[in-house]
């Protein structure tokens, strides 16, 4: 649009009350052929400072995902509801990449619902939480690209959208439709309140609130997110560590952190994210994150859901890099002065001594955004994290009756994708290996999990209970003595059945095969197996690498040299002894956290949980502070209780 840059400094100053021009020379710099992009000023004291390396390894991963995601020469997606989480994030990225009209012309678009939903805030789309993330970005940071007039409608929009808290504010359009907009649920924004959409509205309203200047909601929003900041930091991640939205939480607070005016709330942001960066530095791994988690939609490799592909844009650490997985969530990371503290990229790199077991509690799913501080926990975790692996489990194992819980998996490293992801479950339904996504019947029997490092105990309360691994083609598998083998690049598996059959891999002439590899896990194959007791039956699993068992031929035999005791396996006890001096045991509880695990003839105490324990991340329960120590750097983070977040870095 040739008006787009008439307007002055001056004019613009005096038409928009948000912070001084950000122009296209600040938000990119170009020195010696590499090129930079720029976040917004942060207070020094609220920065997590980085070394130039790191940095510029940053700043290769953001410009070969901004070149990727423009390969197509005009964004795709419209603006239909929530859309936007799209088609507004390749857009933005069409701006950086030097497509700047082709981005600003999508980013302008009058929004398809804008007469029907959005007539009360000047058309400008700010119900929808997904379209809510974007917007603010498009506002505050590229809002001096906007042509004047479309910049002076999206403020004045957001006068009106605050004046009064928006959520639950009757509507004109309701017309008890069924669905999510607000001819549904009668409100002025998305009443939808799972965490990562939580965030999108409680940031979003608090941002547009504080730049109108509408008092009443900019403090009571305020409110919200100081009383969020400080449940996260005593319970942990309602939604916690979910594959598919982790990174859909991330983005949110990024801006909060990028545009909030008001130093606690930047404060209470920046806790947060190095709250959220912590928790996923834990699972993440040369691009891949492990197991257990809620809310998983069995992604099968490395960048297959939100958390890997957001985490891999700060710590790397894979052989390639991605190639075509994009969230469109990336472009808020690349135009953020956020990094996380050194002591998580040690973390999520995995530079401290190996092996190392990391227990961890897990809330309720609406204890966070409920601000329920005093809660207790819900699950509780075991990480093992060895030299080339990861192996995670639950107590209460995958959930069943149409929940959404992956409750055990192996992340094991691979030469050419960085890391290979190993699924099992009772279930009939390989499809739904990694977690049943709410369809009733996907895992067919309770299931309770024991884990002491690298051994595992899992029963199902069912001898006849069908059992399934899910793992890709490239790794090989092998029976001896009635026990299979997996065998990968640097992390040998071993399961022994606990009265069931033999691992048997199921033909590509099953139909269960052929949809599987179609539709959700490509280059994959099938282990099944079923119980042949009454009550209950299950599995061993055991891992080794070359620097706990030197071959794969001693891991072998120590396997095969473990002593299992199974006399009182239909009452759910199961007892293993391995060569290297476990002793597991483990006594069956419908109460996942009363569960017996015995480990080494001690009883593991799973009513006194802390959030993480263990020598590289630590946390109590109800108590406030993180604690990160890796690679030679320490951060401590504590969200006092009235809100307050302060640092500490060595």
């Amino acid at each position: 649009m040739p008006y787009r840059r008439l307007l002055s400094l001056s004019f613009l100053i005096l038409l928009f009350p948000c912070q001084g021009k950000w122009a296209i020379e600040e938000m990119i710099s170009t020195k010696g052929g590499k090129v930079t992009y720029h976040g917004l000023p942060i207070p020094d004291d609220l920065r997590n400072p980085w070394p130039a390396d790191l940095e510029a390894e940053f700043q290769e991963r953001a410009h070969r995902v901004l070149m990727l995601q423009v390969k197509d020469s005009t964004p795709k997606g419209n603006t239909y509801f929530e859309n936007e989480k799209r088609t507004y994030g390749q857009a933005m990225a069409h701006v950086l990449a030097g497509q700047r009209e082709k981005g600003l012309e999508v980013l302008e678009q009058q929004d398809h619902q804008h007469e029907i939903w959005h007539r009360e805030t000047d058309g400008i789309d700010y119900y929808a939480c997904f379209t809510l993330k974007h917007q603010m970005r498009k506002y505050f940071y590229f809002g001096d690209l906007l042509a004047p007039s479309y910049k002076r409608q999206m403020f004045t929009g957001a006068q009106k959208w605050t004046k009064t808290d928006p959520l639950n504010k009757p509507h004109y359009a309701f017309a008890q439709k069924p669905g999510w907009g607000p001819d549904a649920k009668n409100s002025w924004v998305d009443v939808r309140s799972t965490e990562n959409l939580y965030l999108m509205r409680v940031s979003s309203v608090y941002l547009m609130a504080e730049e109108t200047n509408n008092k009443d909601t900019t403090n009571l929003y305020k409110k919200h997110l100081l009383n969020y900041a400080k449940t996260l930091y005593r319970v942990g991640i309602g939604e916690w560590d979910s594959e598919n939205y982790h990174g859909h939480s991330v983005a949110p607070l990024l801006n909060l952190y990028d545009f909030a005016k008001d130093r606690e709330v930047k404060a209470a942001a920046k806790a947060c994210l190095d709250f959220f960066a912590a928790a996923g530095a834990v699972k993440y791994y040369r691009g891949g994150f492990n197991g257990p988690t809620k809310r998983d939609y069995n992604h099968a490799q490395p960048f297959g859901g939100s958390a890997a592909n957001l985490l891999w844009m700060w710590f790397g650490d894979h052989p390639s890099g991605k190639q075509n997985q994009w969230e469109a969530d990336e472009v808020h990371q690349i135009t953020s002065s956020y990094r996380p503290p050194m002591a998580v990229v040690q973390l999520a790199r995995k530079k401290f001594q190996r092996p190392v077991e990391i227990f961890a509690a897990k809330p309720s799913y609406s204890a966070t955004t409920s601000f329920q501080f005093e809660s207790v926990p819900e699950y509780a975790e075991t990480q093992y994290l060895a030299h080339h692996y990861q192996m995670g489990s639950l107590t209460g194992g995958t959930s069943t009756d149409g929940g959404d819980v992956n409750g055990f998996k192996i992340l094991a490293y691979d030469q050419e994708q960085g890391a290979v992801a190993l699924h099992a479950a009772p279930s009939l339904h390989a499809g739904y290996v990694g977690s049943p996504m709410y369809q009733k019947g996907a895992i067919a029997f309770p299931n309770r999990v024991a884990q002491q490092e690298n051994l595992v105990l899992w029963l199902a309360k069912s001898g006849k209970a069908p059992w399934r691994w899910v793992v890709p083609e490239k790794v090989k598998v092998s029976e001896k003595r009635g026990v299979t083998f997996l065998r990968c690049d640097r992390t040998w598996v071993a399961i022994q059945g606990l009265g069931i059959e033999v691992f048997r891999r199921e033909g590509p002439v099953n139909q269960e095969v052929q949809d599987l590899r179609e539709k959700r896990f490509p280059e994959h194959q099938v282990l099944v197996s079923q119980g042949t007791g009454t009550n209950f039956c299950g599995m061993a699993i055991q891992t080794g690498e070359k620097e706990s068992h030197g071959s794969f031929e001693e891991f072998q035999k120590a396997v095969l040299a473990s002593q299992f005791d199974l006399s009182e396996l239909e009452k759910g006890i199961v007892r293993c002894q391995s060569p290297d001096g476990k002793y597991l045991g483990f006594h069956w509880n419908d109460d996942p956290l009363n569960l017996g695990v015995w480990r080494n003839g001690t009883r593991r105490d799973l009513k006194d949980l802390a959030l993480y324990e263990s020598p590289i991340i630590s946390a109590d329960w109800a108590k406030g502070i993180l604690t990160v120590e890796a690679g030679g750097s320490r951060f401590q983070s504590q969200v006092h209780p009235d809100g307050r977040a302060t640092f500490r870095a060595e």
